[in-house]
């Protein structure tokens, strides 16, 4: 597999992305359930829309 690093560095730089950001609600969210179920419920979004 590849190194992702380069992907990661070219979208840090992207303006679109940068200017999303969590809001405390979400933030909350995301220290209370931890990264796995918040990887978990990226992955179950992105199946559903590509099926």
């Amino acid at each position: 597999m590849q190194s992702l690093d380069p992907l990661f560095a070219r979208l840090s730089r992207s303006k679109f992305r940068s200017r999303f950001r969590l809001g405390m609600k979400e933030r909350q969210y995301c220290l209370e359930k931890g990264a796995p179920v918040i990887e978990q419920h990226a992955a179950d979004f992105v199946a559903k829309r590509l099926a």
